[in-house]
Order: C-alpha cells, then sequence, then structure tokens
C-alpha cells in the first residue's frame, strides 16, 4: 500500500499532465472547447426535462432542479466507469515503452471526469438559481458528497481496469450495463412514481444512495438522512479499499495480456 501510494506522489507531474491532456484532447478542434462542460449537460437536462415534464407530465415540483441534482453523481459514475474500464487498454503502448505506475492512468480517468462534472455543477447552478433552486447552508455538504462519490467510482474503476484487461467484452456489457441502471435508478423520475413493493430493488442499487446524497441538499435543501450518508460512507470506503486491494494483486500481470 505504502509503494502504491508512492508512486503516486513521486510521479505526481506525469499524474497532472495526463489529466491536462485528457482534457485538452477531449475538446480539441471544437468550436465551442472548454465550454461544452456546460452545453452538453445543459442540453441533455433540457431534452429530457421537456419529455418528463411535459410529455410523461411526472408531477415534480421544479422538475429540471431534481434533475440536475441526480445528473451530477450519475454522469460521475457512469463517465468514470465507461473510461475508467478502459484506461490501461488505451495507454498499453506507453507503459510498454517505460515504466510509469497503472494507477496513474485510472486515476487521471476520474479525475478528469471529477473537474468536467464539478465545473459544469458550478454553471447548471447559477441556472438552477435562476429557476428557483433553494440556497441552504445545506450546500456546504457538496464537497463531501463529491469526495465520497470519487472513492466510490475510483474503487470500481480500478478493478474494471484490470478485469477489462482480462475480458474485452466488458467495454461493451459496461455500455449496456449503464444504459439499463440509467433507467433502474430514480433519475429522471421520482421514487414514488415505482410501486412501493418494487422499492426494495433501489434499495440494493448503491448509486441510489449517491444520487439521495447530491438530491437532498440541492433540490430540498437540507442535509442527507444519516442512514443515507451511513451507506455512502461504507460503501465509499468498501469500494475504494477492495479496489486498489484487487489491483495491487493483478497490476503486474496485465502487461502478458496487453
Amino acid at each position: 500500500m505504502n509503494l502504491f501510494i508512492n508512486d503516486i506522489f513521486k510521479y505526481r507531474q506525469v499524474l497532472r499532465q495526463l489529466i491536462h491532456q485528457q482534457i485538452t484532447m477531449r475538446y480539441r478542434r471544437t468550436f465551442f472547447g472548454f465550454l461544452w462542460t456546460l452545453l452538453n449537460p445543459l442540453l441533455n437536462m433540457t431534452i429530457i426535462a421537456v419529455v418528463f415534464s411535459f410529455v410523461m407530465k411526472f408531477q415534480v415540483n421544479d422538475y429540471a432542479i431534481f434533475l440536475f441534482a441526480a445528473m451530477i453523481p450519475w454522469t460521475i459514475f457512469s463517465n468514470s466507469m465507461n473510461f475508467g474500464s478502459s484506461s490501461l487498454i488505451l495507454n498499453e503502448s506507453l507503459f510498454k515503452k517505460i515504466y510509469l505506475p497503472k494507477q496513474l492512468f485510472v486515476i487521471s480517468v476520474v479525475v478528469t471526469t471529477l473537474i468536467d462534472s464539478f465545473l459544469s455543477t458550478i454553471c447548471l447552478f447559477v441556472i438552477a438559481l435562476i429557476i428557483g433552486a433553494k440556497i441552504s447552508i445545506a450546500l456546504l455538504f457538496l464537497p463531501a458528497a463529491f469526495l465520497l462519490l470519487t472513492m466510490f467510482v475510483l474503487g470500481l474503476a480500478f478493478i474494471l481496469s484490470i478485469v477489462t484487461v482480462y475480458f474485452r467484452d466488458i467495454q461493451h456489457l459496461i455500455v449496456v450495463f449503464l444504459q439499463a441502471m440509467y433507467f433502474a435508478t430514480p433519475i429522471i423520475y421520482p421514487i414514488e412514481a415505482i410501486p412501493s413493493k418494487l422499492h426494495f430493488i433501489f434499495h440494493w442499487n448503491p448509486i441510489y444512495y449517491f444520487i439521495e446524497l447530491f438530491r437532498a441538499p440541492i433540490y430540498l435543501g437540507e442535509m442527507p438522512s444519516i442512514p443515507t450518508l451511513i451507506i455512502c460512507v461504507v460503501l465509499a470506503f468498501v469500494s475504494l479499499i477492495c479496489g486498489v486491494y484487487f489491483f495491487m494483486r493483478n497490476e503486474a500481470k496485465v502487461i502478458f495480456r496487453l
């Protein structure tokens, strides 16, 4: 574990460069450039809000804010799973030539996703305030919510990055899995819209609790409930510890599978 952490600190300049490279490459040769961090979620939310508030007629007050609060954690989760799972495969030519700690590639993907989401959150929150979002002291909890979610997705990304090297089909299965999870998580609809006898399905869905972690301070203007917070803390630490352990046990074998 000490070696794992020391390598991150020792190669922190490389990590910064990887993060910078991913951010610049993502928006290179686009007309709006970095503005897509705002435009992409804004356009996505607008389409969903119009469809589900007017066509499907969900009875939810301030539906745009309700949706916005859930899209923040979902975007971080889905992008981290999608890009994190293929981070080692996409960079195999680099660490085959020189020694670089492989965890840097996974961390850079998650941090890049976090930066994208955090900046778009700031911009979208200004819009949310204009349309009636609540300003409360509970918003001060958001940095802790971002931290817990990052720990959770980083642990999963460590595991998936290794598994994908051994089973390349995982990359395609993740896309299908994320699509199914999107509709199986109360993001675009309130859980009250689902029959109570089916609520146990959501209670076994870890993303549900992180959605509530963000939705409480942003949409409801209150702190998350203690049970929700405890579950998210446990999920974050278990995921990160298991992810780091699994990655350390298998990273040396990865080079023979690429």
